[in-house]
């Protein structure tokens, strides 16, 4: 092998060492589960989870909960804003995806929940999700716990957010 082809390899590759780890994607089924991550918290505290989901099924599918062994409970939430303020409800009859669409779990819409954490979230660590559809489908993924979104297309608007509920 050349010094230049050699050179080469060695350019291409190392990025791919050197890159921050990325959040890893799920598919079973018609069901794809794109992004997962979380942010850094502490033990005790409430965590947040977004990630989005796609149906690449023909028929329609319906998220009913997530639970989690890294926390007391996992909810689903979603964040809307009215007039400037900006609340969080609970979405309590699950969340339904048609055919060929997608529902994005990001910051300033829906989100997961992760309440009363049992154990530090460090960054480069992996928190353990369970997501349960309908037809008792079960996903079992995992979110990468980084310092800022993946996608850093602009601040995150629940970053001064209190997730006391």
């Amino acid at each position: 092998m050349t010094r230049l082809a050699l050179a080469a390899l060695v350019a291409a590759v190392i990025p791919a060492f050197a890159a921050p780890a990325q959040a890893a994607d799920y598919r079973v089924g018609g069901i794809e589960i794109r992004h997962p991550w979380t942010r850094p918290a502490k033990a005790g505290m409430n965590g947040v989870g977004y990630l989005t989901l796609v149906n690449v099924g023909a028929k329609p599918v319906k998220l009913l909960m997530v639970q989690s062994p890294a926390a007391r409970s996992v909810t689903l939430h979603q964040t809307s804003q009215a007039d400037g303020i900006a609340s969080m409800r609970p979405v309590t009859d699950g969340l339904r995806i048609a055919p060929g669409a997608s529902v994005a779990f990001a910051p300033g819409g829906y989100h997961l929940m992760l309440m009363g954490l049992t154990r530090a979230q460090a960054p480069g660590g992996k928190v353990p999700l369970t997501l349960l559809f309908d037809g008792g489908r079960r996903i079992r993924i995992e979110l990468a716990v980084v310092s800022a979104a993946p996608n850093a297309a602009g601040a995150d608007p629940m970053a001064g957010m209190h997730h006391d509920h």
